[in-house]
This record gives C-alpha cells, sequence and structure tokens, in this order.
C-alpha cells in the first residue's frame, strides 16, 4: 500500500461546479485548503469512507466560497502590479513600466517607473512599491503636518511632535492624548485637499479630542469646505501591498 492516493471528487458551489482533489494519506484527520495554484483539496484518512466526503465539503461551504472569493480578489488586485497596471499617487493615476534591474521606483515621464530583479511577478512590483510610497509619505507629510500647524492660531508658539507615519487599517490618522498625531502613509495616494483635510482634522484634536459641536467649529473655521472633503474622502481606500 502506498503512503498516499489521489482522487478527484466533483461538487455544487452557489451553481458552479467545483472539483475537489482528495488526497488519502496516513493521518488521524482531515485537512481541506485552497493550493497556491487555486485548486480545492482535501487530505482524509485513508479508511475514510467515501460516502462522507461531500458531508465533509458540505459542512465548509461558507469557508470554501470565502477562500476563493479572496483569491479572485487577489488575482484582480494582482493585475494592477503587471504590464499596463495602474497606481495612484497624489490623486493622479500613473501607468507602471517595468523594467528588470536591481530595485528601484521613480516617477518619470508620467509614469511610474518600476525596477525590480523579477518585474513578472506581482509580489516583487508590490513590494517595490511599498517601499516607496512609505519614503514619499515620510518625506511629504511630517513638513506639511507642520505647515498646516501654522496656519490654526490655537497652535500658535506651540511645538509638535513629529508624527508617526505608519500603515493603518482603518483610519486615515489619529490624536492621542499625549498630543502625538499617527497619519496613514496611504495618504500620499489622496489628492492635496483631501490630505489637508485630514490633517487639519488631527490638529484639531489637539484643542478638542472629540468630534462635538466645538470640534467642527474649529474644523469650520479653519477649513470652510471641510465637509465636501469629508464625502470625498469616504470614497477613498488607503493603498495596501499585495499580501505575501
Amino acid at each position: 500500500m502506498t503512503d498516499a492516493s489521489c482522487a478527484s471528487l466533483a461538487f455544487e458551489l452557489d451553481g458552479r461546479r467545483l472539483d475537489c482533489r482528495v488526497l488519502r494519506a496516513r493521518r488521524r484527520t482531515y485537512a481541506l485548503r485552497v493550493t497556491a495554484d487555486g485548486v480545492l483539496e482535501l487530505r482524509v484518512p485513508q479508511r475514510l469512507a467515501a460516502h462522507l466526503l461531500p458531508d465533509i465539503l458540505r459542512r465548509h461551504r461558507r469557508w470554501i466560497a470565502g477562500q476563493f472569493e479572496r483569491r479572485a480578489r487577489h488575482v484582480m488586485a494582482a493585475a494592477d502590479f503587471g504590464p499596463g497596471g495602474q497606481q495612484r499617487y497624489l490623486g493622479q493615476r500613473f501607468p507602471l513600466l517595468l523594467t528588470a534591474g536591481r530595485t528601484r521606483v521613480q516617477l518619470q515621464d508620467r509614469q511610474l517607473q518600476v525596477s525590480v530583479p523579477a518585474p513578472e511577478h506581482a509580489l516583487t512590483v508590490s513590494g517595490a512599491l511599498d517601499g516607496w510610497y512609505r519614503r514619499q509619505a515620510q518625506a511629504l507629510l511630517p513638513d506639511r503636518l507642520a505647515a498646516l500647524a501654522t496656519t490654526v492660531p490655537w497652535l500658535a508658539g506651540r511645538a509638535l511632535p513629529p508624527p508617526r507615519v505608519v500603515r493603518l487599517r482603518a483610519r486615515w490618522g489619529s490624536c492621542a492624548a499625549d498630543g502625538r498625531i499617527t497619519l496613514n502613509l496611504g495618504l500620499v495616494l489622496l489628492a492635496q485637499p483631501l490630505i489637508d483635510y485630514v490633517l487639519l482634522h488631527e490638529l484639531c484634536h489637539l484643542r478638542e479630542m472629540n468630534h462635538g459641536p466645538r470640534f467642527y467649529a474649529l474644523l469650520a473655521a479653519a477649513m470652510p469646505d471641510f465637509r465636501e472633503r469629508q464625502a470625498a474622502l469616504r470614497q477613498e481606500r488607503p493603498w495596501r501591498p499585495l499580501p505575501a
């Protein structure tokens, strides 16, 4: 008897016919996964009865559907990092120009020129762009925050600690009780008016640590059109690299 044997099992998921690769091996429990090449694989003990296999798949229908949905999103996102892909920067979209060589990213001739050792690999291109966005955010956001701070009277003469510039999952920015501001590095994707809205929003929190009427009065005095910018920001999503 061999250590493992392979078979195929067809089943229906949300109206689609899918094939599941069944591997029998010397193991005590079953394991279900979607392989890197998109194949649903079920590993089961050698002596598990065949009529029990469809029930395993039925009990994990939601998990299987979620795995294929995430894979589809990943494939669509990966297309943005290949030939013909585009990425945003300061409110504009720039086509990618991919070349092989030492890792380097530069914005030139209205193109994001990305040189990486393996330009055919979306993860490699994504990683190079992630580093470039981080450098741009570190160079632009602290200086812009400091410049805006000089325009609001309640911060006159107050020295601000440098902001933290990191990737935030759910926020564009935050302000801690000790006055330290944190900014999402993904802000550099946005047009300057939306960046300024986020920065000024956090600066207002240095005086009003809430979202009450006095906070919005401060924001309106400094930025009369803040509601239009706020509505536009709600349509935006921060850039994130492809998951490794």
